[in-house]
């Protein structure tokens, strides 16, 4: 009996060590074979006297190796999966894991609570700059409108741990740019209001427990709001979405459930029903004021853009900033660039709108370069 039971051992640790090099020779490939989130795949290399010498082969060989063994995907899903259900480790960065399985960002929490408060001074040299720009605009007939999303951590306040201290009293960058802007009179919407006034009203999770970003319903109704906001701010007829269906799933898709994605498991955390619409326009496209729009926004207006519907409802000499680095053109033809390749005052001059649009979570660097956009 014991004589079979290390028989049964051995082959155990060599069916443990074989099946990773059949995998790696076959290539078997796995429904959940695939790793979320960004990084730089180790590249092969080949073998010569120079790769040899330099120990540059050795190097990057391993690198790839240890990348590519068999089943190493479904592995490290597992090696988290386990970490997390044992332990609560998280395999992503400023992770923190709330009541009733909600998942959020420290950064975030760190703006909403007003850790990463930037003072009074900072905030009052970029409200007079984004107040030059409006003035500008304003005096050739063109307009500024500030967007303020809200983040998971100021819209589910009530999932966050108890050890977070939050007060009314509290001095963020959102309040104090908030109260600036009205003093100033800059055009603000701010959909961190406007959500909570929603919270207890709409259907379906504005914002989903494995998800840093609205969902895909929220970002619908995001989307109208802004459309609605420029025809008041441009008076022009400007088109509009409604909702002409909607698909309710118990199974995140898109970008609802993206932390999750990002921390690579096999646990599914999301526990509500969410809904995915299907939209239309109000009017006919060619009967609509198209102006032409600079948004310069953070991944919240990504979602926005990723409906592909600001490309019918803005001119295609429109441009999108993500966070005033990157240049997505709406105009299919063209090429995404860098902003150093923008000649940034010449699109200007014939700008009907400037939006600048982000969340209340990424406010400590806001906006990123654009308040000095006119120097």
């Amino acid at each position: 009996m014991v004589k079979f039971g290390k028989i049964l051992l051995l082959v155990c640790i060599v069916f443990v060590l074989i099946v990773p090099i059949l995998q790696q020779s076959i290539k078997i490939s796995l429904k959940q074979d695939v790793l979320n989130g960004y990084f730089v795949p180790a590249r092969d290399t080949v073998l010569n006297s120079k790769t040899w010498f330099e120990r540059v082969y050795q190097e990057k060989m391993d690198n790839y190796i240890n990348e590519n063994f068999g089943f190493r995907k479904l592995l490290v899903k597992l090696d988290n999966q386990i970490n997390y259900t044992v332990n609560g480790n998280f395999n992503v960065k400023h992770l923190l894991s709330a009541k009733e399985n909600y998942l959020f960002d420290k950064k975030f929490i760190d703006e909403f609570t007003g850790r990463s408060y930037r003072g009074k001074a900072h905030i009052d040299s970029v409200v007079t700059d984004l107040n030059r720009l409006n003035d500008s605009l304003k005096a050739k007939g063109k307009k500024l409108l500030i967007c303020f999303a809200p983040c998971k951590e100021s819209f589910y306040p009530e999932y966050l741990p108890d050890s977070i201290q939050i007060s009314n009293e509290t001095i963020s960058n959102y309040t104090q740019y908030k109260k600036e802007f009205e003093r100033k009179k800059i055009s603000l919407l701010d959909y961190n209001v406007l959500f909570k006034q929603m919270k207890d009203t709409v259907s379906y999770p504005l914002f989903n427990q494995g998800g840093v970003h609205w969902t895909t319903y929220g970002t619908y109704l995001a989307l109208d709001t802004l459309l609605k906001r420029i025809t008041y701010e441009t008076k022009k007829r400007t088109n509009s979405i409604r909702f002409k269906t909607i698909e309710i799933s118990e199974t995140a898709r898109y970008a609802d459930d993206d932390i999750v994605k990002a921390m690579n498991i096999y646990q599914n955390i999301n526990s509500g029903k969410l809904a995915y619409p299907t939209v239309e326009f109000t009017l006919h496209p060619d009967s609509c004021d198209k102006p032409k729009v600079i948004i310069v926004g953070d991944s919240f207006y990504y979602g926005l853009n990723n409906t592909w519907l600001p490309l019918s409802t803005f001119s295609q000499e429109s441009y999108f900033l993500y966070y005033f680095q990157q240049v997505i053109p709406y105009d299919i033809k063209k090429d995404g660039m860098q902003m150093q390749a923008l000649d940034f005052k010449k699109e200007l001059k014939n700008t009907d709108l400037v939006i600048l649009f982000f969340s209340i979570g990424n406010l400590n660097q806001f906006p990123y370069g654009a308040a000095r956009m006119i120097n």
